[in-house]
């Protein structure tokens, strides 16, 4: 029994230590790497001990601590390293999102500035003349618009009217047929 008891004492650590790992939130929580990290020293110290010692609990015990800590302490400092890693990460996301906002900001002021340059040129050199032709061009066209509107809907109007003369020719010829066909059954 002597000799299964540095067994059954890490083993026994080993579960207790694991329980500090299934912490609710990613990945285990924020000290996954330290909790992990001291189960795995104390179940690598427990079997240092139980190798380099005599055999006693009081090394294995030893070994489980010593390896429990030190194993803690090279998880808390992977624990750290993946926090600055990610927080590093969250701080580029973010100034990225901020240049794509300003480079679109940046560009719809470009696009106003540029019809600003086109209304001023047209400031500069336009003549009463040439507003004139602008406004008898723009009423041409939407004359022209008007026209094409209007048909358009007389002819939507003209196949509508010719989809309903179809259908009632279709139903009459249903009717000229049940009739036929009762009128030949006498």
């Amino acid at each position: 029994m002597k000799h299964h008891l540095p067994f059954l004492s890490v083993g026994l650590l080993a579960l207790l230590l694991s329980a500090c790992t299934t912490a609710p939130g990613p990945a285990g929580g924020p000290n996954a790497g330290r909790n992990q990290g001291a189960v795995v020293g104390a179940i690598l110290g427990g079997v240092a001990g139980n190798n380099m010692g005599d055999g006693s609990d009081t090394n294995v015990i030893a070994g489980a601590v010593l390896g429990g800590i030190l194993g803690g302490m090279a998880g808390g400092e992977i624990d750290r390293r993946r926090e600055a890693l990610e927080a590093a990460e969250a701080q580029r996301q973010y100034e990225y999102e901020r240049e794509v906002r300003e480079q679109a900001e940046l560009e719809k002021e470009i696009e106003a500035l540029e019809a600003q340059k086109v209304r001023d040129e047209i400031a500069r050199s336009a003549t009463e003349a040439d507003v004139k032709a602008a406004e008898r061009e723009a009423a041409r066209v939407e004359a022209e618009l008007a026209k094409k509107r209007k048909a358009f809907e007389e002819s939507q109007e003209r196949a509508q009217r010719i989809q309903e003369a179809q259908e009632r020719i279709a139903q009459a010829q249903e009717e000229l047929a049940e009739l036929e066909a009762r009128q030949g059954g006498q």
